[in-house]
């Protein structure tokens, strides 16, 4: 816990878009796909979120909605964007909510713990865990180090949502050793921003609802897919599929920005 571990520069704790001392998000998601209206529901939702909250009432009238769709939309993609900027909210299992009495959405969110004394520490040693595998691949090119973090993740333990304690976060990838696609996602982004490779999450569906990555390397950005190695494992001829891969066939994507993303061709893997 007290060991000292550097800290991103980038890093504002004055920033509206500031969470953890994991990462750093430039609020992309934020400005790009919200309007007025949806970046306040967008900021509600995320202070209740960083505070801890396991309850939250949006009164759709205070953001100027007439109705319940328009808002009910506004808050599933505010949390979507949310999953997407904010890989370490490590705390977050996923919400549910339904209409209320008035013109109002009840949210309850299902946390992995309340206690903000158990959230710090869980950073610190976050913290550590993330420093102890990106060390060892400081001095690589940026070809391993994104192979790097596939090969450590991908030999870990994969799990349905059933059986892991913690399911689709950071924490339960780094720390726990089992995790779900989700949790693949959260903390291959994390390293590779620490690791100074552009990436990010990704949202969509394969033969479900599935989480993925996208990674920058040398000529445009790949698909990434860590979930695949813990799904085969280690010792499986078919463990690095999911590494740079080309076959594609089976994903669709939820939100999709193809101004920004560009593809890379000279180095894909299968």
């Amino acid at each position: 816990y007290f060991r000292p571990v550097d800290i991103d520069e980038r890093i504002d704790k004055n920033s509206i878009h500031y969470l953890t001392d994991l990462y750093y998000s430039d609020g992309r998601y934020y400005e790009e796909y919200l309007d007025e209206k949806g970046k306040k529901v967008y900021l509600d939702i995320f202070n209740s979120l960083k505070n801890v909250e396991k309850y939250l009432t949006i009164d759709c009238r205070t953001y100027g909605y007439e109705g319940k769709a328009d808002c009910a939309n506004a808050v599933s993609l505010s949390y979507d964007l949310i999953l997407l900027e904010h890989p370490d909210m490590f705390w977050y299992r996923g919400c549910s909510f339904k209409y209320g009495d008035q013109i109002g959405i009840d949210i309850t969110h299902h946390l992995v713990t309340t206690n903000k004394l158990v959230i710090y520490f869980a950073e610190k040693r976050l913290l550590r865990k993330m420093d102890t595998i990106t060390k060892d691949l400081e001095s690589a090119n940026d070809y391993d180090k994104i192979k790097g973090v596939y090969t450590w993740l991908g030999s870990k333990h994969y799990t349905d949502g059933l059986k892991t304690r913690k399911d689709g976060t950071a924490w339960s990838a780094l720390l726990d050793n089992e995790t779900v696609c989700a949790g693949y996602a959260a903390a291959s982004q994390l390293l590779f921003q620490r690791l100074g490779i552009k990436s990010t999450v990704v949202t969509g569906n394969t033969t479900g609802p599935h989480a993925w990555n996208f990674v920058f390397y040398d000529d445009g950005y790949y698909w990434y897919d860590a979930t695949v190695g813990g799904s085969y494992g280690k010792d499986s001829p078919y463990f690095y599929n999911g590494f740079l891969f080309k076959n594609t066939s089976k994903y669709t994507v939820d939100i999709f920005d193809d101004e920004y993303f560009y593809w890379g061709v000279d180095h894909l893997e299968s």
